[in-house]
């Protein structure tokens, strides 16, 4: 008899210091029969570290636990062709997402569609798979395409026929529930290593013979599933659960490798780019100069009739002086993009009601693509009025013309609010489009624009 065993984890998004734990707690676990596996968005540009070496740290670290495959997620993918390649090629172990083309229908050659793994004579083949689906507006906006999965599996078993291998794992990104999904119409699968939906599951789901396990989110867990096999390696009994790692002590070397590459990160994201010569202050309750330069900006770059934008987006000010890219992305560490919408006057005016309210100032600001805790007030291009009486909202002007109730209004925005976070009536929208950039590289733009700086001072909402 054979006994393997697989740890897990996923969705880690850059907290190292809790991988440095999962660390030391797949040395405790691990034998000579062990396979470790990374199901998917392990780096999270949101943290300077990882977008200070293009997602090095990432690797390194996965390198020095010894994964032995890993799969995209969609924030590794979300990264950009040259970072999602320099992660792949900084990897000891294969990137394995059978799913994801380029826009002429080609696989991306930093990608394997799967690996198999042998320990002590059973061969496991571990199929990578991602998430796509309404994410394709963004990953095309970096050049690639996801694919359906289950055809894509299919495509892979396929390409293994003429393989011997005694086990099937999919090392999925897709979420907890199109893993179901999956288990429903492929009938060979004998695994599902899940991540993406961030679901803590104690206990293996059994599903059609098939076991789904997936670990939470941010390192707190780890994944353990034993498997024995008999003789003529048959799965014979499998089992699995959870690991909190909350007690365990991260593991020095892992610890170290974080300090190396946060200075590196700090090297590289601290040369000046330029200078400003005026303080732009924030604020997540009133009208402030930096809201307003980057409500502006966005009005610009999407070439909209009107800007706007929440002000939890961002941090804090800016003080006259020295911009780098490291401040932007302390500034700004969401990764959202600049967003074109449509939306009718009413849904406006609804949603700038709210932000008079302090509720929703200090509402809840997570949601897809956000990495900050607050929603903020909205912030309007220089072109917008907003004459306020005793809290409530009397004339709304655009371009000097009162704001008409029934007509589509062209708004620059990020893809946070297009969804209607925070502000659900802006998500009564259509004929949205997206910027690759993100909001940090919109400001880094602006900032150096000296007419942008002067009007970021003009008022928008005016008390009467």
């Amino acid at each position: 008899m054979v006994r393997l065993k697989i740890l897990h984890f996923n969705d880690v998004h850059s907290r190292f210091e809790e991988l440095a734990k999962v660390a030391s707690a797949v040395e405790e676990l691990r034998d000579d029969n062990t396979v470790i596996l990374d199901a998917g968005d392990n780096a999270d540009f949101a943290r300077l570290e990882t977008e200070g070496t293009h997602g090095v740290i990432s690797s390194a670290i996965l390198n020095k636990i010894g994964v032995d495959a890993k799969v995209f997620g969609n924030n590794e993918g979300f990264a950009g062709d040259d970072n999602s390649r320099i992660l792949s090629e900084h990897s000891d172990c294969p990137v394995i997402t059978c799913n994801i083309y380029d826009l002429k229908g080609r696989k991306l050659g930093f990608l394997d569609d799967a690996v198999i793994v042998e320990r002590s004579g059973v061969r496991v083949l571990i199929v990578g798979v991602t998430a796509g689906d309404w994410l394709n507006v963004f990953y095309e906006l970096f050049g690639m395409r996801v694919k359906d999965p289950e055809k894509e599996i299919r495509r892979v078993l396929v390409d293994y026929e003429g393989f011997d291998y005694d086990l099937l794992v999919v090392l999925s990104h897709l979420g907890f529930e199109e893993d179901r999904k999956i288990v429903s119409q492929l009938q060979d699968i004998d695994v599902i290593v899940g991540g993406h939906s961030h679901t803590v599951l104690e206990k293996p789901l059994v599903e059609n013979g098939v076991i789904i396990v997936q670990a939470g989110q941010f390192g707190e867990y780890l994944g353990e599933v034993v498997i024995d096999f008999d003789v003529e390696k048959k799965v014979e009994h499998l089992e699995g659960r959870l690991i909190s790692v909350r007690d365990f002590e991260p593991m020095p070397e892992i610890m170290e490798l974080i300090r190396h590459y946060s200075e590196a990160a700090d090297k590289n994201l601290s040369k000046k780019l330029y200078s400003v010569p005026v303080d732009l202050n924030h604020s997540l309750t009133d009208e402030n100069p930096l809201g307003n330069l980057l409500a502006d900006a966005l009005k610009d770059v999407m070439n909209a009739e009107i800007g706007i934008i929440n002000s939890g987006v961002v941090t804090g000010g800016i003080r006259s002086g020295a911009i780098t890219r490291k401040l932007l992305h302390q500034l700004c560490p969401s990764p959202l993009n600049p967003t074109y919408m449509e939306v009718k006057g009413t849904d406006l005016r609804m949603a700038l009601e709210k932000s008079l309210l302090k509720e929703f100032h200090l509402g809840d600001g997570r949601g897809p693509g956000s990495r900050t805790r607050y929603v903020g007030s909205l912030q309007v291009s220089n072109n917008v009025q907003v004459s306020v009486d005793s809290g409530r909202i009397r004339l709304i002007t655009v371009d000097g013309k009162p704001l008409d109730p029934d007509r589509w209004y062209s708004v620059g925005t990020s893809d946070f609010l297009q969804r209607g976070t925070g502000y659900s009536e802006l998500a009564s929208n259509r004929n949205e489009r997206y910027r690759p950039e993100f909001l940090r590289d919109i400001l880094q733009a602006y900032l150096q624009r000296k007419s942008f700086l002067t009007k970021a001072f003009d008022k928008r909402f005016v008390l009467r």
